[in-house]
């Protein structure tokens, strides 16, 4: 370990004093641990008791401070006296007439500085008194050197704890950096895997939708052809008596033609009207025998009936056809009340053996919808409402416009649902039905469509007596095509 002479030199030297790296619990010189101007205000407190010049010398001998006036004489003689190494104690030295006493200052054990008073001998002021003031102008010192070493001591270690910090802080804000260009890069990476996850959970949706549109349309086909045989069978029927008509109306003109070429030729030849008489009655009696009279009233009934018949069966595959149409439609305001006839034409065969089924539609105007999207809604409710119903029972379907909203209630005296599995009832894949029965995802399908047109879906059930299904939709425009 260096003496403080030796730091004191080096820091002449411009070695330490001030340098960071050599630590907050380096060496301390006298003048970095000394205000000089409280020392100031000692020695002229001091100098007003007893008459003496004092001076601070540091370990090499240079002044550090000096209150009173030296002579050249007693600098050299202080000069030759701190030069003693070894004393650690005050001693008096003699200089001519003048007495120097010299204090060492220590701190840590080691000198780091001296203090010096000199006075007149010829004053006849006792050394025993200077060198008490001394001493007590040291043990100041002292306090004020340890109050100032400690202070030193806390700021040093302080701006090393906040130097060390801020490296340790840089290096961390280095590696956060890195960090967060590397998680940045993760976050750009994931959002195109999010994006085409979420792509394909679309498309994985969508088909599914028109997945349980199919197996909808695939459980209803033998119902549609029933529907559509109907007609086909009385238009068959029809036509089968218009060819018989048709064969008796032209056996009849044959026998017009025939009478009329006859009676031409009788009158040509003057003949007798015997044969003009036969003729007529056999065409009578023909008349009579194909009943000319119900041919000619029932022709338009029949043509009627079958004109009729095949606008039904045009209006069940066109409904049909839209039905399954498997394209995405674009948004487009429709007849809400129109929607629901269209899907009632193609689910009549399901519900006509179970259901009196009894329309009441309000004034509602034409909402901004997916046509096809909400009648796949219709169809799904009607059907779960018509296989809910063991006998013959009732459903119900009601319009109204409420609080801006296009409101449709589907209600049916089915066998309810209980209350542990209506929470459920819109959940993919849940059914109540028996196994081969059912998809369950009839009304999670009807959920998903309706939250598309920022609608409600809501059902209200009572087990033995019946559901009730309430579909609220937006009639102020506010939909907005999907991207």
């Amino acid at each position: 370990m260096k003496t403080h002479n030796e730091l004191y030199r080096n820091s002449k030297e411009g070695n330490i004093g001030g340098d960071p790296s050599m630590g907050f619990d380096r060496e301390y010189r006298l003048d970095e641990l000394l205000s000089i101007s409280v020392v100031e205000d000692l020695c002229k407190e001091i100098q007003k008791l007893i008459p003496v010049s004092i001076a601070l010398l540091m370990p090499d001998g240079s002044l550090l401070y000096s209150a009173g006036a030296l002579a050249s004489d007693d600098k050299e003689a202080i000069g030759r006296v701190v030069g003693r190494d070894g004393i650690d104690r005050p001693t008096t030295f003699k200089s001519g007439d003048r007495k120097i006493i010299r204090f060492p200052i220590l701190h840590e054990f080691e000198i780091i500085g001296y203090l010096v008073m000199v006075h007149e001998s010829a004053k006849n002021l006792p050394s025993s008194s200077v060198i008490a003031v001394g001493n007590l102008l040291l043990k100041t010192f002292s306090h004020l050197i340890l109050s100032r070493y400690k202070y030193e001591l806390t700021a040093g270690l302080h701006e090393q704890v906040v130097e060390e910090s801020y490296a340790r802080l840089k290096e961390k804000a280095a590696l956060l950096k890195k960090s967060e260009q590397k998680y940045r890069q993760l976050a750009e990476n994931l959002e195109i895997e999010v994006q085409k996850q979420s792509r394909k959970i679309k498309e994985a949706q969508t088909h599914i939708m028109q997945q349980e549109k199919m197996a909808s349309i695939g459980h209803l086909a033998a119902g549609v052809a029933h529907e559509i045989n109907n007609p086909m069978g009385f238009v068959s029927s029809n036509l089968n008596s218009l060819q018989d008509y048709e064969k008796d109306i032209r056996t009849l003109t044959d026998h017009y033609r025939s009478f009329l070429s006859r009676l031409k030729d009788s009158l040509a030849c003057e003949e007798d009207q015997t044969r003009i008489s036969k003729g007529l009655e056999s065409i009578i009696k023909l008349e009579k025998e194909i009943d000319i009279d119900f041919i000619l009233a029932d022709i338009p009934n029949l043509i009627e009936e079958s004109l009729e018949g095949a606008g039904r069966i045009k209006k069940i595959v066109s409904d049909l056809k839209n039905f399954a149409h498997p394209g995405e439609e674009e948004l487009q305001f429709a007849d809400i009340n129109k929607n629901l006839d269209s899907t009632l034409n193609v689910v009549w065969n399901e519900l006509k053996y179970k259901a009196t089924v009894t329309k009441d539609y309000g004034k509602v105007p034409e909402v901004q919808c997916y046509p096809q999207k909400l009648n796949q809604v219709f169809m799904n409710i009607l059907v779960n409402a018509a296989q809910a119903i063991e006998a013959m029972g009732e459903i119900k379907i009601t319009t109204r416009v409420e609080n801006g909203n296009a409101v449709v209630k589907i209600g049916d005296t089915g066998a309810g649902i209980s209350k542990e599995n209506l929470s459920k009832i819109f959940n993919p894949f849940f059914t109540t039905k028996e196994v081969g029965t059912g998809t369950g995802l009839g009304l999670n399908v009807a959920y998903n469509i309706i939250q598309k047109h920022k609608g409600t879906i809501h059902v209200d059930s009572i087990v033995g007596r019946g559901t009730t299904f309430e579909i609220r939709l937006p009639i102020d425009g506010l939909l907005k095509p999907e991207l």
